[in-house]
């Protein structure tokens, strides 16, 4: 289970916090002769290796087949993606995807069987700050670029109206930063602060929905309100129960 973890870990990191925009965009535009998905696949390589090398200390050659697999599965993927269109229903495919492979590869590479991977998981208890490090990757970007994906039909309402914009991706890091903090709060059993944050935002909020009088969009704002909230309680609570 820690490998998995780890390479789990591995995957958010390379995925999310070391693939520029301009990265991805070649990808749309060039798909398999990208070169920013080369760029890509040679990152998700070194972070892989380095953590198999660092469990295993050595590179034998079922090891060396579980790496093929994972960067090999990872490119077909993300070529995949490319062509089917960025959008909720694919975002989900693709990592869901990402994350199957990296749990199948880490329970051979562990010599693992259906049977014995029950008895694994209740014989060890050292993967909890794993845990944490994995809560807090996944709800500042994925579940960012998530939101984004189920907000996306709705922006299509608004009518475009000059000197009306935000500050660029400040929305998006606003939506992490309360995110984070929700999940702390959770870990330290103070649920009052949860309770404390929505108000204070509900506050500043509710000045912008008098400012614009606008129907859609108040429901707009507390849609994409609920929805951050909503996914970091769930992840909160979540790592809480297996900390339990």
């Amino acid at each position: 289970m820690t490998l998995f973890l780890l390479l789990l870990v591995g995957h958010i990191v390379a995925d999310f916090y070391l693939q520029p925009q301009a990265w991805i965009m070649c990808k749309v535009q060039n798909k398999q002769r990208s070169l920013g998905l080369l760029k890509h696949m040679g990152v998700h390589t070194g972070i892989t290796s380095v953590i198999l090398f660092s469990y295993f200390a050595s590179f034998t050659l079922p090891i060396l087949i579980g790496l093929l697999i994972i960067i090999v599965s990872h490119y077909i993927i993300d070529i995949w993606k490319t062509h089917m269109g960025f959008t909720t229903k694919y975002f989900l495919i693709d990592q869901v995807s990402h994350v199957v492979v990296l749990l199948v590869v880490s329970l051979w590479l562990l010599g693992f069987d259906l049977s014995s991977v029950q008895t694994y998981l209740s014989t060890h208890a050292n993967i909890d700050y794993v845990i944490y490090a994995l809560a807090y990757l996944f709800a500042f970007k994925p579940l960012s670029i998530l939101i984004q994906l189920l907000l996306r039909p709705y922006v299509n309402q608004f009518d475009a109206q000059e000197g009306n914009g935000g500050l660029q991706t400040a929305g998006e890091h606003i939506g992490a930063l309360e995110r984070i903090l929700i999940i702390t709060f959770i870990l330290i059993d103070q649920f009052t602060g949860v309770g404390f944050l929505l108000a204070a935002k509900s506050i500043f909020r509710f000045g912008d929905m008098r400012r614009q009088q606008d129907r859609k969009l108040t429901e707009y704002i507390m849609l994409g309100t609920l929805l951050s909230f909503t996914s970091a309680i769930a992840v909160g609570l979540l790592v809480k129960q297996l900390w339990d």
